[in-house]
């Protein structure tokens, strides 16, 4: 009886301590001196739009936590605010911005973490009469030690200003039974960077759609039958390969 008790107890502290910690006020008030940063995206094509802003807030002051499902221990993590935002476009020109602060401020004293940005085909149309838009591609632009943890980001001190080049996938779903889609292909469908000190993001694609690459499912499962990569140059590769190689199509002439 006495085991019975102290486990209710137990619980009902952890289930008080998580309404007290998971009550996350993520309201943003930006101190009048923080930094705030430029986000520049040039929209590369009239078919194109830039995508809003996905921007992370982290708080070391503001805890959430949770019971550890693999030993019962309770754990307590920074909280992560994450807002959507809005490019503007400036004037009829080709140019969107948006600014996103460093310090969010609020109760939590909210931290820029991360900013991820990018592009999207708005209309498929004019390369298939029934393609429909596949999703973005751009970066992912890191600023906490968070943010970056798991690798794979470049680190620059500064502003920081990328023209990734692109290609047109048109991928055919034959075997999901769904319409075809028209997709973007870069050398990474999302570049990463760890910046510091930087006050302007600049992101500045550039479309070739001169090159455009198929990726054509077979109808249905089966042994021996692969995904088709067919090159703008007529060449196909059938070999278990399910994405297109980029390098050779940058390397790519077509007349």
């Amino acid at each position: 009886m006495t085991r019975l008790k102290n486990a209710a107890l137990t619980g009902l502290l952890a289930l008080s301590v998580t309404g007290c910690v998971n009550s996350i006020n993520k309201t943003l008030s930006p101190p009048s001196d923080t930094r705030w940063i430029t986000v520049e995206v040039k929209n590369p094509s009239p078919y194109t739009r830039p995508v809003p802003l996905t921007v992370a807030y982290i708080s070391y002051h503001c805890k959430k936590g949770r019971i550890n499902g693999f030993d019962g221990s309770w754990e307590e993590k920074s909280a992560y605010n994450v807002k959507k935002v809005p490019l503007e476009q400036q004037g009829s020109s080709d140019i969107w911005q948006a600014k996103v602060a460093m310090e969010g401020g609020g109760r939590c004293k909210w931290v820029l973490s991360k900013v991820k940005l990018g592009i999207e085909y708005a209309d498929a149309t004019h390369l298939g009469k029934d393609l429909v838009p596949g999703p973005a591609i751009g970066a992912l632009i890191g600023f906490s030690g968070d943010a970056v943890r798991a690798g794979g980001f470049t680190f620059v001190k500064g502003d920081l200003s990328i023209t990734p080049k692109y290609y047109p996938e048109i991928t055919e779903w034959n075997m999901e039974k769904r319409p075809a889609s028209l997709s973007l292909l870069g050398k990474e469908s999302f570049y990463k960077y760890h910046l510091s000190d930087a006050r302007k993001i600049s992101f500045s694609p550039v479309i070739d759609e001169r090159k455009t690459v198929r990726s054509v499912d077979p109808d249905k499962k089966q042994e021996g039958v692969h995904l088709k990569i067919i090159y703008p140059d007529g060449s196909v590769v059938s070999d278990g390969t399910t994405f297109p190689d980029y390098d050779k199509l940058d390397k790519m002439i077509v007349k």
